[in-house]
């Protein structure tokens, strides 16, 4: 018998587990869980009870399609707009109490709704406008509850909490719009409408009375001193700056967009094309969210098994395939069955874009890159709905639904240029609590742009795997606060060359943040920078702009002694990809457009505002 043992084989975690309901032991996730389950229980309702009011509204319109996919438009478009500064708020405010108000706001404004709705006084546009402020208040509370989810349970169970928030919204799914069936079979046309709008405003109290309840410390901002639009501007510039998060940005456009050709044309998918009534085509949403929560179900063992980008690559494939399928199905109960698979897959797909933008950005940033991911989603849900209520009005339901499937699965050919892992691996944890003392010992005494210079001696033979390093170290200079970068060359004496990194701060005070935003992956590049490095000095030079340029505040750790040393600017690098080449131009193009709209801000409210 061979002496040589055999590993033991890998224990296979099973696909359907309990674990996944783990983070309900804890008593004040598990009441907010509950809470939050029948606000969206409410909310589904409404979204059903919505399109089909709309359907009634339109009746013999030509552009009914365009109309009720309009609703779906309406109810996403201020998450799109408005999730960036909410998240910005859930920073700066205190969390608990901004809960607060968005529910009291969501029983308003749907107590509302469901008064005009019953005495008849509603019509199509009051309905898009009363729809949009519910969009609104939504776009508050998202990010908030997602910033408050790592309060409420262990972090061994974070990853486990943000799954049973898709379970809630997804039983939610099922039972909302089963809500809505059981009043409109007993109050029909608008007044069952109206009925379910009410229920919807009575669904929010409960989320009110337990917030209400928490005895939570008062909240401290966690932005590092920073104002509300100064917190947005960095996360804008983390987000461009960061090839991970345009990576997950782009998959969620080009996956959302192509499958609300599904949710934003339920109604007329029933009506049109299974020949449906009022009292039944909310069933179709029910099939989806009973798929979602077998979906969910499925995940703690997916990720157990596989990797974050196969399991979205084949879901992905799996929810193309099934609008094709649905496009030549006339059945109710083919429909159904089609309905059950692409929820599965639904649940699934997003879920894991929630879960790889959290795991890709760090601590400081994560509230505000929730809020961009909310913005992409949300603006991609909103486009869908347009674009494809325009394509059914012009042609059918038959080829929205082909076409959504395929482009589906055309798109799904970016996954191999822009996967969702790449910053598998690395640690986002905090390198600094604040800049080290020596650095804050330069502080200049003028206020004003701080330019960062850091000089290189690197020998000839190490070039091109410098410049290359200097990509990456670019993206995080400009992700962790720098304004502008460049880097220049120049020959010196034994066949060295010098590269120096331009890095410019609008102020003193972001110079000294970036330190405190910097990870240990970023510290590591730097440390690698320092390998390549053959002089002995710091490679440091802080300088203070002025009216004549920037004044050096410190020495220069290196001259160049000959003519032939003039800095002289560098291409980017030779092995730089065509389409990372186009990303970094891209990011740069649309940074500058953005910095001038907030200099344009800052003229027209009378702010100071450093120049370039």
């Amino acid at each position: 018998m061979s002496s040589v043992s055999r590993a033991a084989p890998r224990a296979r975690v099973p696909l359907f587990t309990v674990e996944a309901w783990a983070p309900l032991k804890v008593e004040l996730f598990r009441n907010l869980w509950i809470a939050t389950l029948i606000a969206q229980i409410g909310t589904w309702a409404r979204e059903a009870a919505g399109p089909w009011l709309m359907h009634l509204l339109t009746e013999g319109w030509h552009t009914q399609p365009e109309m009720v996919a309009r609703v779906l438009f309406f109810s996403n478009l201020p998450i799109c707009l408005f999730s960036v500064f909410a998240g910005a708020l859930a920073d700066v405010l205190d969390r608990r109490r901004l809960l607060i108000v968005t529910q009291i706001w969501m029983v308003v404004v749907s107590g509302l709704l469901g008064l005009l709705t019953l005495i008849g006084w509603v019509n199509p546009w009051l309905l898009l406008a009363l729809t949009f402020l519910l969009g609104t208040g939504t776009a508050a509370f998202g990010p908030a509850l997602q910033a408050v989810l790592p309060e409420l349970v262990p972090i061994k169970h974070f990853a486990l909490a943000i799954n049973m928030n898709s379970v809630a919204l997804n039983v939610a799914r099922a039972l909302g719009p089963a809500m809505f069936i059981v009043v409109v079979t007993f109050l029909h046309g608008a007044t069952g409408v109206g009925a379910t709008f009410l229920l919807t405003a009575a669904s929010f109290v409960s989320a009110v009375w337990v917030l209400w309840r928490w005895k939570r410390p008062p909240q401290r901002a966690a932005i590092h001193g920073e104002e509300m639009w100064g917190a947005i501007y960095a996360g804008w510039r983390y987000t461009i700056y960061s090839p991970a998060n345009r990576a997950i940005l782009l998959r969620v456009f080009t996956f959302i967009v192509p499958a609300l050709v599904m949710w934003a044309q339920v109604p007329v998918i029933a009506t049109r094309q299974l020949h449906m009534g009022e009292q039944s085509y909310a069933l179709l949403f029910a099939f989806v969210g009973i798929g979602a929560i077998f979906g969910v179900f499925l995940m703690p063992g997916l990720h157990e098994r596989y990797k974050i980008d196969p399991v979205v690559n084949v879901c992905t494939a799996f929810f193309a395939l099934g609008l094709i399928a649905l496009s030549f199905v006339h059945s109710l109960w083919a429909a159904a069955f089609i309905m059950i698979f692409l929820g599965i897959n639904w649940v699934i797909v997003p879920t894991n874009f929630n879960t790889a933008t959290q795991k890709s950005v760090p601590s400081w940033v994560k509230g505000r890159a929730i809020s961009f991911y909310l913005t992409v989603l949300f603006g991609s849900f909103a486009v869908g709905a347009e674009l494809w209520g325009r394509v059914t009005t012009n042609t059918s339901i038959h080829t929205s639904l082909l076409w959504g499937g395929l482009s589906m699965m055309g798109l799904l050919v970016l996954a191999y240029w822009f996967p969702l892992t790449l910053n598998e691996g690395k640690d986002l944890s905090p390198a600094y609590q604040a800049a080290p003392a020596e650095a804050l010992a330069l502080k200049p005494d003028k206020e004003g742009p701080v330019r960062i210079a850091v000089r290189y001696r690197v020998p000839g033979h190490r070039d091109q795997g410098f410049i290359g390093l200097l990509r990456d170290l670019k993206n995080t200079r400009l992700r962790n606060g720098a304004r502008h970068w460049i880097f220049e060359t120049a020959d010196l004496p034994d066949g060295q060359t010098g590269f120096t990194e331009r890095i410019t701060f609008s102020s003193w005070q972001e110079y000294a943040r970036s330190y405190s935003r910097m990870t240990r992956w970023d510290l590591m590049l730097e440390s690698l920078t320092r390998e390549y490095h053959a002089g002995t000095e710091p490679p440091v030079v802080v300088e203070q702009e002025s009216r004549c340029g920037f004044a050096t505040l410190v020495p220069r750790p290196w001259r160049a002694t000959s003519s032939a040393a003039k800095p002289q600017a560098v291409a980017e690098p030779s092995d730089t990809s065509a389409i990372q080449w186009l990303q970094d131009r891209t990011a740069d193009a649309i940074d500058r457009m953005i910095d001038e709209m907030f200099i344009i801000y800052d003229r027209l409210t009378g702010r100071a505002r450093p120049s370039e």
